[in-house]
């Protein structure tokens, strides 16, 4: 059908839309059934479709897939029903690339107010609608990158608070573990010294007394040498040592019991480290391990390398740590045991750290794992 006859059958006066057909505008005339029966130039320009290929056809060849159902049936629902509407569409071209039309549509009565047909004028917003989707874009990446900052400002000034607190909280620990070393050490020497004597005259009930005694004095110099270990801040004082050596001399400083097997590594490798260090981070991370086997389990240390790191395990056979403390772990102050000052594994971290290596740790089982430059 051409132009003219569908103009004429709907009784249209092309000098009656002289003011709504303007150059300008992007414009389309329907029948009252929807069916396209005029398409002006500009139309045809951002559809990338020729007049031919439109009349006859509904909008529905345009459908960018933007929108729902329900948006297409109340735009219908609100023309059908004799009102203008108003509203910005997004529409698919015939080569695929995708436009957005803030479109008026008019519905035309005749004098018995029924629908004779359609008249959509649009106005090209596609740009706009760029521009406004790049600032939202923006917009969300600068919330996210506020939201961030913040966060690690929070974190920064909780680091400060606790470092603050925790520097008065070592300084009054390390005068109050310097005054106890003292009298510590001699009441041990001579715990020592009396043992045989002792034994042979004690009971069993009296011996297991006797042997908790020394547990605790051993207790007693392990939370001082902590405390002492975290107030201090010498620098360390690489050397290349065997490991193995120092693993050795870390089980000096073990309780342990016939119940827990301690399985040590078959090979060995050279350490550019601070000996004395190292040796108590392996004591401590040992220690721990025979506290949650409580008397029965298995301790495995392994040793592996590649080209750039040495990698140290540590693992149980005990019960694992709770999933809520993982996190904690290496928190200052925190501890599961009845005693202890909750230092051990800070102390470990802050080592392993100053050689420029990290520690972990996973359960099931539990194993921590250190890693150390080479």
């Amino acid at each position: 059908m051409g132009l003219t006859s569908s103009l004429k059958k709907l009784n249209l006066n092309l000098s009656d839309l002289e003011a709504i057909l303007a150059d300008h505008s992007i414009t389309t005339v329907t029948d009252n059934e929807g069916i396209i029966v005029y398409a002006n130039k500009k139309f045809c320009e951002i559809s990338k479709y020729s007049e031919e290929e439109l009349l006859g056809q509904n909008h529905r060849l345009l459908k960018s897939g933007e929108h729902s159902d329900q948006f297409y049936n109340k735009l219908w629902t609100t023309i059908s029903g004799g009102r203008n509407w108003d509203g910005e569409i997004k529409n698919r071209a015939k080569d695929g690339s995708f436009y957005w039309v803030k479109t008026t549509i008019i519905p035309v009565m005749d004098s018995q107010k029924n629908i004779k047909y359609y008249v959509a004028i649009r106005t090209d917003i596609t740009r706009e609608k760029q521009m406004q989707e790049k600032l939202l874009h923006a917009e969300k990446q600068l919330d996210q990158q506020n939201l961030s900052l913040a966060a690690k400002v929070a974190m920064k000034s909780s680091d400060i608070v606790k470092n603050e607190r925790l520097a008065t909280i070592g300084t009054m620990a390390s005068r109050i573990a310097h005054d106890l070393k003292n009298p510590l050490t001699i009441l041990h020497t001579y715990a020592d010294m009396l043992t045989p004597e002792i034994l042979s005259k004690l009971d069993s009930k009296d011996k297991e007394k006797w042997f908790r005694l020394q547990n605790s004095i051993f207790d007693m110099h392990r939370i001082i040498d902590d405390v002492l270990d975290f107030a201090r801040t010498s620098e360390i004082n690489k050397k290349k040592v065997s490991f193995l050596s120092i693993l050795r001399l870390s089980m000096n400083h073990v309780r342990s019991s016939y119940g827990i097997i301690i399985k040590l590594p078959e090979n060995d490798v050279t350490l550019n480290c601070d000996r004395r260090k190292i040796e108590g981070v392996m004591s401590n991370l040992i220690n721990n391990a025979v506290h949650a086997l409580d008397g029965q389990g298995e301790i495995d240390i392994s040793l592996s390398l590649d080209s750039e790191f040495v990698t140290i395990k540590v693992k149980d056979s005990g019960p694992g740590i709770p999933d809520e403390n993982m996190e904690k772990i290496f928190e200052p102050m925190f501890t599961t045991k009845n005693t202890g000052t909750g230092l051990g594994l800070v102390i470990c971290k802050s080592i392993v750290e100053q050689h420029g290596g990290n520690i972990s740790v996973s359960n099931n089982p539990t194993t921590f794992t250190i890693k150390l430059p080479l």
